[in-house]
């Protein structure tokens, strides 16, 4: 799965949430958008218990919750500041640890743990490929791995597309004609996003057998910035419908939930 964008480098991305770990750390657990995947991970876990690898843990919001459900956790970040911050607030808690590590190529043994889950990282990566054979290879025979991308059918991927391929051409022409410099930048972010009936055949091909997904997120651009109280209205409306094939094609996270085969 090739980037649908151009991508920044790794070293670009670990700059960059260094900048924002502060933010992470002091606003991430209360952003309603990270509480409504979270709840769908906690659905998908259902039951499970063991060891748990969070894969791209930023600054450790989602620790406490999974120590309320009796998970062991692991947390890994690319971003060291990120790691630190994790480190400093919850890295007193029994069966808590983090890590500075690379989700391609991760520093534990084949079979390490019992599930992985990794929301808001798969976008940063070139390709999904690397990433998912190492989260295979980590997972015990029959573990479980919870999965968040962005999809490239979502609304906000749709009206992103309008604004860039519609409104700012016919707005560079205007100011050609007027005899201007036609300077102008797309919107959007640079998001290794995917199809979602692609990617349970991707999953295959790393022992991976999909057992169900949901949608995650509501995002409208440029709702967010002219009328933010609308935008979160609409999430929280549209948030009931993630499990809709119809409705939750609508949303912008595509999740998923997959078990580990025995004969991979």
């Amino acid at each position: 799965m090739l980037l649908s964008d151009p991508q920044i480098s790794k070293q670009e991305v670990r700059d960059i949430f260094d900048g924002q770990a502060s933010y992470y750390s002091r606003e991430r657990g209360q952003s309603p958008w990270f509480h409504a995947q979270l709840k769908i991970a906690f659905d998908m876990l259902a039951s499970e218990q063991g060891l748990l690898l969070a894969l791209g843990c930023a600054a450790g919001a989602e620790v406490e919750p999974l120590r309320a459900r009796r998970f062991r956790v692991v947390g890994i970040d690319y971003s060291p500041e990120m790691i630190r911050l994790a480190q400093q607030r919850f890295g007193g808690l029994e069966g808590v640890c983090f890590c500075r590590a690379d989700a391609e190529s991760l520093p534990f043994p084949a079979g390490s743990f019992d599930q992985v889950v990794c929301l808001g990282l798969f976008e940063y990566l070139s390709t999904y490929e690397r990433c998912l054979e190492e989260i295979s290879r980590v997972l015990r025979p029959g573990g479980v791995a919870i999965i968040s991308v962005p999809t490239r059918i979502s609304l906000d991927r749709l009206s992103v597309g309008f604004f860039n391929y519609t409104l700012i051409p016919l707005w560079k022409g205007m100011k050609r004609l007027m005899g201007k410099r036609a300077a102008g930048k797309s919107f959007g972010r640079s998001w290794n996003s995917c199809f979602p009936w692609q990617f349970p055949r991707l999953l295959r091909k790393y022992g991976l057998k999909f057992e169900g997904r949901a949608y995650s997120g509501f995002i409208l651009f440029p709702l967010g910035a002219l009328w933010p109280a609308l935008e979160y209205r609409l999430f929280v409306f549209m948030e009931r419908f993630s499990k809709s094939r119809v409705l939750g094609w609508m949303l912008s996270q595509y999740m998923v939930c997959a078990r580990k085969t025995a004969s991979f």
